[in-house]
């Protein structure tokens, strides 16, 4: 049974990974302030604050052991300390008359540090910088805008030994404000050295976005990061994404699982790692693709972050149940378009995925990315059915996720958004087998934190709908994109291909990015029966799961579904870019007419409801079929009757025919009465078979109700027998009746004496009835059968055998 990942006073569920960072965490040639001026004391001689005694191996041991196959990921503890430049390090003037302040921090075992400032007000022209012991690379410098909710959290550095310089401007030292009141004491590597990768590997199936596989995936992989985050004396790390809104102003919203991030305390304590992966393609099942990467671009980070929407129950009750599990927040640093990231598109139109793409930082690792190629399910968390809150992916065919995978983007059809990992048992094995990934994963669906929020009545739709368009779907947006103002080209030779039952198959040519060149970001197109213009085209019934644009010039096919018979249809088409510049409407030349060549149903219920022997009429009833399979009224129906079983459409070019025209809606009552003016003769049985037609002379397969009519003179009481008496035998007698009424049939024996009544109910005319006899309890002999109605008397004679 899945954990529900209950998170108790620590956080529990966290599924992401931060992963191997690198010696580079801010500026990479940041000059120091103690080394501008050769007559500052040397860092040797700087003060040393040493941390309380940490049990590092008994961390990690019980880390691991507390693990589910994919769950939380935590790498680090939380030291509580109260460090202040007035109290600690040591202060000295610079020559040019600004001041300096150093301290160095030591936390005796660990792989790696970090702090929060629990306070972090710093005047104008003050800055913080942080280093490992003979690090050129520095991290910082830090300055007041980099405050979030007073605090600020920083970067991990490697090793177990910070330096922190901060330089003040003469004459503000007294404006400083600072505390160190969180230290993390890493005990699983998250950056280790070549010579300790061992203590973080994440699993060897996993695939590397540097592989030709996340080829048609460059942008979206520009959009996901991995953060880190303090919660309940833990450190954590998981994985989210960048997102667009509507106002297209590269606002740094970030979606990621609410069981990672439920709080706005911890989201305040965030620290992002951008275009984190392995520069080269390492190929999966082999030992080389579960060690640590070796790229060095963890110097790119954000810290802190303002919760902005929510809707899940780890904030509540520490569950994943009952609600998706999401969590959107805004990224408190204003992030350099040097680092060329993606605001991911999103689509909240509720349905399931045909396929499925992840990317994601397994166990700490560089980014990989995941392909599941079925279709997945809409169920509750951890579950194979029932519910609405998550996506359920049933394994994944390339790829898996992992310990660090969690708020992970899912990707659907079109390379949108549409939900974020909560949890699962996808992982590659203790043997690291490639193949051995094929447990499911549920990813928290998007659509749902779009209508509900539950931090601060804001809703998905609140933040990333901020001009209240109630798009369904929206494009990504590469950073800086707003410099781009050329739309794609116009589709000017848009065009019907082809024409199936249901469907028609439009063809084009692709326009670029830029007019035609490049490649755009995606289609929207439209369809109608009317005419679509400029003014129209957002009336238009939207085309679902339209492709992704292919190179400029490449010709383009998709096939529009659930179209009507009998209609003609007209379809435009536009192209928008990275930038959401969109180009001209591109429409049909002229509207395409489906034909109907879809049939009725077949009729599911015929049955004979009433015989008039005497008239004689029999009346037939069902429920009335559609003109196109089960929707709208059928044209007609055809009702052929014969003295013979009519299975076939053979057998009805001896039958009798009637045609009756309809006007009921599918799904009511149809009656139909044949009677003697259609033929039926008195004296004869007759068998009946059904057939609906519409407009278009399509017709649904034929249907012959189970009865018979016999259309009687007189009262017919089958002759008696002999009947078999072995075993469980059953013996039967029909009769039937030329007029309704209460009948009874008893069973006497020789003497005279009634064994049993088998029949005492009305009876209606011109219906076969049938006695059953059970024989195994009777002796060899005659026995007679009385039928006794309302005005007649009748006996007939049986013989047991055994």
């Amino acid at each position: 049974m899945i954990s529900s990942l209950r998170i108790a006073g620590a956080l529990a569920g966290v599924l992401l990974a931060l992963a191997v960072l690198s010696p580079a965490w801010g500026q990479q040639q940041t000059v120091l302030p103690s080394e501008t001026h050769s007559s500052v004391r040397s860092a040797a001689s700087v003060p040393t604050q040493h941390m309380p005694s940490v049990d590092t191996d008994a961390l990690r041991e019980n880390a691991a052991d507390g693990e589910e196959r994919i769950g939380p990921y935590r790498y680090g503890t939380v030291l509580e300390t109260t460090l202040t430049p007035d109290q600690h390090g040591v202060w000295e003037q610079l020559p040019s008359g600004d001041w300096l302040w150093r301290l160095r921090l030591r936390s005796e075992g660990s792989v790696s540090l970090s702090v929060g400032f629990t306070r972090f007000q710093l005047p104008e022209g003050a800055a913080v910088y942080l280093h490992g012991p003979g690090d050129a690379n520095v991290r910082g410098p830090y300055t007041a805008a980099d405050a979030t909710a007073g605090q600020h959290w920083t970067p991990i550095v490697r090793g177990d030994e910070l330096i922190f310089e901060m330089r003040v401007p003469e004459g503000q030292r007294s404006a400083v404000d600072l505390e160190i009141g969180r230290v993390v004491h890493g005990f699983r590597s998250l950056n280790p050295s070549p010579n300790r990768d061992d203590l973080s590997k994440s699993g060897a199936c996993n695939l590397d976005v540097a592989c030709e596989e996340a080829d048609p995936w460059r942008k979206q992989v520009r959009s996901v990061g991995r953060y880190s985050f303090e919660q309940g004396g833990r450190a954590y790390v998981c994985t989210g994404a960048l997102v667009n809104n509507t106002a297209q102003d590269n606002t740094p919203y970030f979606l990621t699982a609410e069981h990672c991030v439920s709080s706005p305390e911890v989201a305040s304590t965030m620290v992002f790692y951008w275009n984190y992966q392995n520069p080269t393609c390492r190929t999966p099942g082999t030992p080389q693709n579960g060690r640590v990467t070796d790229d060095s671009r963890a110097d790119q980070t954000s810290s802190g972050a303002v919760l902005r929407a929510r809707y899940g129950d780890t904030h509540s009750d520490g569950s994943i149940t009952g609600k998706p599990d999401l969590s959107l927040v805004e990224v408190d640093d204003k992030i350099p378009d040097s680092y060329d990231l993606y605001f991911s598109g999103w689509s909240r139109a509720g349905t399931a995925t045909t396929r499925s793409v992840t990317i994601h930082h397994p166990s700490g690792h560089g980014k990989r990315i995941s392909f599941d190629e079925d279709p997945s399910d809409i169920t509750a968390y951890g579950s194979s059915e029932g519910g609405d809150t998550h996506l359920r992916i049933g394994d994944w065919e390339v790829g898996t996720t992992e310990g660090g995978s969690s708020g992970a983007p899912l990707y659907g059809d079109n390379q949108k958004i549409v939900g974020v990992l909560s949890g699962g048992f996808a992982g590659c094995g203790n043997d690291g087998d490639a193949e051995d990934n094929n447990e499911p994963d549920w990813y928290g669906r998007l659509a749902p934190g779009f209508e509900n929020g539950d931090y601060q009545s804001q809703t998905l739709a609140d933040v990333l709908d901020p001009k209240n368009t109630g798009t369904t779907t929206l494009a990504g947006r590469p950073q800086g994109g707003g410099d781009d103002q050329t739309p794609p080209a116009t589709v000017d030779d848009l065009t019907v291909d082809s024409v199936e039952v249901t469907s028609m198959t439009l063809q084009w040519t692709a326009p670029g990015d830029d007019g035609d060149q490049g490649t755009a970001a995606e289609y929207d197109i439209r369809y109608s029966t009317s005419r679509i213009t400029s003014k129209n085209f957002r009336a238009a019934s939207s085309v679902s799961n339209p492709p992704s644009p292919s190179p400029a010039g490449t010709s383009e096919r998709h096939a529009v579904e659930g179209l009507t018979p009998d209609s003609t249809y007209y379809f435009a088409i536009k192209a928008t870019d990275d930038a959401n510049n969109t180009s001209s409407m591109g429409t049909t030349p002229s509207g395409t007419f489906l034909p109907d060549q879809v049939p009725p149903a077949p009729v599911s219920d015929a049955q004979l409801t009433n015989i008039n022997t005497s008239a004689p009429a029999v009346t037939l009833s069902w429920t009335a079929t559609g003109d196109d399979g089960k929707q709208g009224s059928a044209s007609r129906y055809h009702v052929w009757y014969d003295t013979n079983p009519i299975q076939t459409a053979a057998d009805t070019q001896a039958a009798q025919q009637v045609v009756r025209s309809n006007s009921i809606p599918a799904g009511q009552q149809r009656t139909v009465s044949i009677e003697d003016s259609d033929r039926l003769q008195q004296g004869q049985t007759y068998y009946f078979a059904i057939v609906a037609e519409d407009n278009a002379g399509n017709r649904s397969s034929l249907v012959a109700p189970e009865r018979k009519a016999v259309l009687a003179k007189d009262i017919e009481i089958e002759k008696g027998g002999v009947a078999a008496g072995v075993g469980g035998s059953m013996s039967e007698t029909q009769f039937v009746l030329n007029e309704s009424q209460d009948v009874r049939v008893a069973l006497y024996d020789v003497l005279g004496r009634r064994l049993r009544v088998l029949l005492d109910e009305r009876v209606r005319e011109g219906f076969e009835r049938v006695v059953q006899i059970q024989t195994s309890s009777l002796s060899s002999g005659p026995y007679f059968l009385r039928f006794r109605g309302e005005d007649f008397v009748t006996t007939r004679k049986i013989v047991v055998v055994k």
